[in-house]
């Protein structure tokens, strides 16, 4: 299975230089300058290619946060009156969705609130009294406090990731990480229209080549046909 992703995105890939190759010698035809074509295309290739990883991460982290949503659900539901190993093992389950929530645009995995109370959930988890009395209280008002940072964060909207992905290549991770969701959005998106994309569509525009970046931004980082 593996090795028949890795096929498929080497596979990708050339197609993804491919398109590029071809719209450079469009560009070229109606006369834009070789270089400037060049270095435009190298970082419009980047762009697409780490766009197209940060959608799928950030694709599979929400299937796992609602998963984990639904989990919690029915832990709550039936907690006290399922027999306690199986409880365990839902507890077990919802941790390893849990732990596959994390995305720099969704739940980071640098958020200390939620690192803290998953700490707590697992440490509870291990806890042969978990189950009963106090303990069992304290359980319940632990999932209750994750579900409520799931239910947040469901009601997120996606990022641009073409100007995700131009931000992380020019500036890093680190400098976002505080910003609020719609914030950090408006962003991203502003410093790439503003340091790239707006001058790559003028450009774009003389070779008629608008609708091709369009095509190849569905394609190679939304996964569309």
């Amino acid at each position: 299975m593996i090795f028949g992703e890795r096929s498929a995105d080497r596979k990708k890939a050339k197609e993804r230089k491919g398109e590029i190759k071809q719209m450079k010698k469009e560009f070229l035809a109606v006369g834009c300058e070789k270089n400037r074509v060049s270095e435009s295309l190298r970082e419009f290739d980047e762009i697409l290619e780490l766009g197209g990883t940060l959608q799928e991460e950030y694709r599979v982290s929400k299937e796992h946060l609602e998963e984990a949503r639904r989990a919690i659900i029915r832990l709550l539901d039936c907690m006290g009156e399922s027999p306690e190993p199986e409880v365990r093992e839902s507890l077990k389950a919802l941790v390893e969705e849990l732990d596959q929530v994390y995305h720099d645009c969704s739940i980071r995995a640098d958020d200390l609130d939620f690192v803290s109370t998953m700490q707590n959930l697992k440490q509870m988890m291990a806890d042969k009294n978990s189950m009963t009395g106090m303990s069992a209280i304290m359980l319940r008002s632990e999932l209750e406090n994750i579900k409520a940072v799931l239910d947040d964060a469901a009601g997120w909207k996606a990022p641009d990731f073409m100007a995700l992905a131009y931000y992380f290549l020019q500036e890093g991770r680190d400098g976002i990480k505080e910003m609020e969701n719609e914030q950090r959005n408006a962003y991203v998106f502003s410093y790439f229209r503003e340091h790239f994309m707006d001058v790559f569509e003028e450009e774009c525009k003389k070779a008629n080549l608008i609708q091709k970046v369009c095509e190849l931004e569905r394609i190679y980082v939304y996964g569309e046909a």
